[in-house]
């Protein structure tokens, strides 16, 4: 049969048959195509979603973490305020105390020094005349032991004063060290925390 057909007619069913064979191939690389379109499609549309849902995140994340370093920030402001106020109060009260305890030392050194003075001061034994024993007669024996006298009380009294006043210096040179310490204590104690700036940062960045 085919020897019967003419040449030409021969050549056109040959380019048809090709023809229709790439059409048939183009409508099975549409098809192809149109579904990975429609799978795509669909990836975006979830990716899509994905980052927007991601994107509120983020910013939550960030929201909260401005919140919380201002809320540190405010918190960070009060305790510095108050141990400022509470270190202030400390000095002042201990410079008072030094004050006090300064006019005590030297109202007991003053003290210490009327108290050897008076003690220096004491009057010394009178020599009185010897008395004539041949026109008086002798006197009795005494029947109780003599009593001490009055320069002898005052001089005990002075002594216990003085040891006093040297008592009191003591103490209050030993409660002046303990003030100084407990001072120094108070200003070693006062807590200086150190703000990282870059938490919020990094809490954005790792999640």
């Amino acid at each position: 049969m085919n020897r019967v057909l003419p040449q030409d007619i021969q050549i056109l069913l040959f380019g048809l048959i090709i023809v229709a064979g790439l059409f048939l191939i183009s409508l099975i690389r549409i098809f192809l195509l149109s579904r990975s379109n429609r799978r795509m499609r669909v990836e975006n549309a979830r990716m899509e979603k994905q980052a927007a849902l991601q994107q509120m995140e983020v910013t939550s994340i960030h929201h909260d973490a401005m919140s919380w370093r201002a809320k540190t920030q405010r918190q960070f402001d009060a305790l510095r305020s108050e141990f400022s106020h509470k270190l202030q109060q400390s000095d002042q009260g201990g410079t008072h105390a030094l004050k006090d305890l300064n006019e005590a030392h030297k109202k007991a050194l003053a003290r210490i020094s009327e108290l050897e003075a008076a003690l220096s001061a004491k009057p010394s034994a009178m020599v009185l005349p010897a008395p004539v024993t041949a026109a008086l007669p002798k006197p009795p024996p005494p029947s109780q032991p003599g009593l001490p006298t009055m320069d002898s009380l005052r001089i005990q009294s002075l002594e216990t004063e003085l040891a006093a006043a040297k008592a009191e210096i003591a103490s209050g040179r030993q409660h002046n060290a303990a003030l100084q310490r407990s001072l120094l204590l108070a200003r070693r104690r006062l807590p200086v925390p150190a703000m990282r700036k870059s938490a919020p940062r990094s809490a954005v960045r790792s999640s």
